[in-house]
């Protein structure tokens, strides 16, 4: 449902929604987040077989009907419409009962935009966006914060939280922070796009910390990402939530399951990898391992999808090993993505070595085991939350073209493939999709049902 206001003071907000959803049936057990303290909703007054007074008695009744309500969570900000992280966790709040209320100015481009790739032009641009974007926020994001019982700030939010985030602390409001990545894991440790000792990463930290610590609740995709947050800055692990990053159902559901067919010069295994072209990927191991492919005679067909930071030199790289089934495709739009990972037999994820490929469960191995498609990526303490291997995925050392060769190899067997493809689909409903995402998002919407609750049930 689409909110519309009179409101002058909110007006030049390009986007304000607020939906409600019915609270899902699904009352399972948390298995993320359960370091995260519980917030269940507390009972109104108890009864008494003394009549109340008629006054108290209305009173009473009304807090009971503020308590039954579904809270209000606003999210609010700058936040990258569009980008899966954001859409989702949006839509699992509301499927875990809460009402969510957007307020949204458009800052960062679109989602599939490379936000790294700016000079010190873009960098002018961006921040007269971001000042005007914050004078036409702050005013309607606090008349909504007072009738909201939480904040929520979503991906890309570090400077929206803190400017957000004190105005919800004044207003005694819980905050939770979706940000996904941080400025110094993303832009100094994994890009390296700032050198670890200039003045300027130690700034970016010092925002990254400041941003964490404002939340009450601060949202992860992976047990080890919090576990770092902890590490890096000092968060309190009673004070990270595990949420996953899941996928869009109606884009990447599952394929026909049927058994795989066999492979052969005239129908080679179809690789696909598909991203951002960022360190994190290791696109040079998925190089080098084609070409030990290649010289081996296996018939396998690769393709790369996407462009970025390191597009230039995987296409040089790829020039110098004289890889022949190799096609480059710029980029596919999410239902065309989804319609070729259904074709693919298989499904690159990352193979860095640095530390955050091992923290990670990215976006394109979630997608591609929501559609059945057998997945290799690197064994780390991520991967071994969610996947097994060889009865989910394949895992691999990470920077090891000869052991990812290898672990293609073997799915040219087609009773591996069909196994895999059984797996994937089992752990990506259990673990991502959008009722698991709900349960996940719970403790979230008690908090939020807890505050509202104390707040309302003494409104005269």
């Amino acid at each position: 449902m689409t909110h519309t206001t009179g409101d002058a003071a909110v007006s030049p907000v390009v986007l304000c929604r607020e939906r409600t959803a019915q609270r899902s049936p699904n009352h399972a057990r948390i298995t993320p987040g359960t370091t995260i303290a519980e917030y269940p909703c507390p009972m109104t007054t108890p009864s008494s077989t003394t009549p109340p007074p008629p006054a108290a008695a209305s009173s009473r009744s009304r807090s009971s009907d503020s308590a039954s309500r579904p809270p209000t969570i606003l999210y609010a900000g700058t936040w990258e419409r569009g980008y899966p992280r954001n859409e989702l966790i949006i839509s699992a709040l509301e499927a875990a009962g809460a009402r969510v209320e957007q307020v949204q100015i458009p800052v960062w481009g679109d989602a599939g935009a490379n936000k790294t790739a700016v000079g010190a032009a873009g960098l002018a641009r961006l921040a007269l966006r971001l000042l005007a974007a914050y004078a036409r926020l702050l005013p309607g994001v606090s008349l909504r914060l007072l009738r909201a019982d939480a904040l929520a700030v979503g991906y890309i939010g570090p400077l929206d939280m803190l400017l957000l985030a004190p105005l919800a602390k004044l207003l005694r409001r819980p905050v939770f922070f979706n940000p996904l990545i941080t400025l110094t894991d993303t832009l100094v440790e994994d890009r390296q796009l700032v050198s670890r000792r200039s003045p300027l990463a130690r700034l970016l930290a010092g925002i990254d910390r400041a941003t964490v610590h404002l939340a009450d609740v601060v949202l992860v995709d992976t047990a080890a990402n919090g576990a770092w947050l902890q590490r890096r800055f000092g968060l309190p692990a009673a004070r990270t939530l595990v949420v996953r990053v899941g996928y869009d159902e109606a884009v990447f559901g599952p394929r026909i399951l049927r058994d795989a067919e066999e492979v052969s010069a005239e129908r080679p295994l179809d690789v696909l990898f598909y991203g951002k072209f960022i360190p994190l990927h290791g696109i040079e191991t998925i190089l080098r391992a084609a070409a030990l492919c290649q010289a081996h005679g296996l018939p396998l067909r690769f393709e790369l999808v996407g462009t970025g930071q390191t597009y230039a030199a995987a296409r040089a790289l790829a020039d110098d090993l004289g890889l022949r089934d190799l096609t480059w495709t710029d980029w596919l739009e999410p239902e065309a993505l989804g319609r070729r990972l259904r074709r693919a037999d298989v499904a690159l994820g990352v193979f860095s070595a640095g530390e955050k490929a091992g923290r990670v469960v990215p976006n394109k191995v979630w997608q591609a085991l929501a559609c059945g498609t057998p997945v290799v990526t690197q064994d780390g303490p991520a991967a071994r939350e969610v996947l097994r291997n060889g009865d989910d995925a394949l895992l691999v050392p990470p920077d090891d073209p000869q052991a990812l060769a290898d672990a293609l190899e073997a799915l040219l067997e087609p009773r591996l493939r069909t196994r895999l493809a059984v797996g994937a689909r089992a752990v990506s409903s259990r673990e991502a999709s959008a009722s698991a995402l709900a349960r996940q998002v719970r403790p979230l919407v008690r908090r939020a049902r807890d505050h509202a609750w104390r707040n309302r049930q003494f409104t005269p």
